[in-house]
């Protein structure tokens, strides 16, 4: 997804909705040296697309937000 889009997905559940946001991402995401792995086109295309971009992209969203732990967001 453009990271447009992302940050603005986040900053409306944070202000419209005054709810937390949780990223998740696999290591390999922000690995474009990761070893090639065979799948058909789809697969390859989701996995490998824009992949060295990322580390920029996360750091990006990262950047002016608060921070907390999952104790925190339930409470507990």
């Amino acid at each position: 997804m453009p990271v447009a889009l992302i940050k603005w997905g986040i900053d409306r559940i944070n202000r419209v909705e005054q709810k937390p946001c949780v990223l998740y991402l696999h290591p390999w995401e922000i690995d474009p040296g990761q070893p090639r792995i065979k799948a058909g086109w789809k697969s390859r295309f989701r996995h490998y697309n824009n992949l060295e971009r990322t580390e920029e992209k996360l750091r990006y969203l990262l950047k002016g937000v608060r921070y907390g732990t999952m104790s925190q967001v339930l409470g507990l």
